[in-house]
């Protein structure tokens, strides 16, 4: 048995603890991780199919439902405040969108952010649609770079390794794309009812800073990709981060074991 199906076992990261997780956590992690995988694939659908008259606060309920048939909590729902159960961010806005009346528009880009809670385990994933015909070609490349950034640096995760691999191997693709990347936001690591802990995970990095690779570590990586200016601004409502032209936003929760990388958060065939 593995020192790790005992123990949950600390490492450091400049001084602060980071709490490497057991298979008590992996496989609770994975039952709310299937509660999200499946929310992404029904968002998937909803963009696809051009639901009609598609409000966001329909696309949050819907997340909602599936929560409740998972016995998940959702992790974002009063977390520092925040009022919303899931972030829903249009066009211009990046992150931390708070759920509304706004119904999608012809060529309308939009990003749903969410986290599903089990038991304390925490599943956290992201990812960007567009809604009908997009207005300029440049917005699909887009998402899909960023999209691609991300398998790109689950791939680059080994034990062993630094977590610098991982920025790097983002800041690389995007720029062999054309596409800019948001340095200011980027991946965390994931306690129990803790969305946001150490190790911060940069979407720029040296291949060899951070923290070295260990099992147990439970992470999420997002990239944020945007068409020119990084800038970044927080909104009236103190939430929604937005930036000055149209961006994209991919994201997953991984845990490192002995046994690999599971990524948490893919989407499966599992209903």
């Amino acid at each position: 048995m593995s020192k790790l199906q005992k123990n949950l076992l600390p490492t450091f990261d400049n001084h602060n603890l980071i709490i490497l997780k057991d298979y008590v956590w992996l496989n609770r992690q994975k039952h709310a991780g299937r509660c999200v995988s499946n929310i992404l694939k029904a968002f998937d659908q909803m963009i696809k199919d051009k639901t009609p008259n598609l409000s966001l606060i329909d696309i949050e309920q819907m997340a909602l439902t599936y929560m409740r048939f998972y016995n998940c909590t959702p992790t974002f729902k009063n977390y520092k405040g925040f009022p919303g159960s899931v972030c829903l961010s249009v066009n211009k806005q990046l992150v931390h969108g708070i759920p509304n009346d706004y119904i999608l528009c012809d060529g309308d880009i939009v990003s749903l952010d969410l986290g599903a809670t089990y038991e304390g385990a925490i599943a956290d994933a992201a990812r960007t649609a567009i809604y009908g015909v997009p207005k300029n070609p440049e917005h699909v490349r887009l998402v899909n770079a960023c999209k691609e950034a991300l398998r790109l640096a689950i791939k680059s995760v080994a034990i062993g390794k630094k977590l610098g691999v991982i920025g790097n191997a983002i800041y690389k693709h995007a720029q062999a794309t054309g596409f800019n990347v948001i340095e200011t936001y980027g991946g965390h690591g994931i306690d129990y009812n803790k969305p946001h802990s150490e190790p911060f995970v940069a979407n720029k990095a040296n291949q060899n800073e951070g923290i070295t690779i260990q099992p147990g570590l439970s992470i999420a990586i997002e990239p944020l990709l945007v068409i020119g200016s990084t800038k970044t601004k927080i909104s009236p409502d103190n939430w929604t981060v937005t930036t000055e032209d149209i961006n994209a936003h991919f994201e997953h929760s991984i845990t490192i074991m002995e046994d690999g990388n599971h990524i948490i958060t893919e989407i499966t065939n599992d209903e």
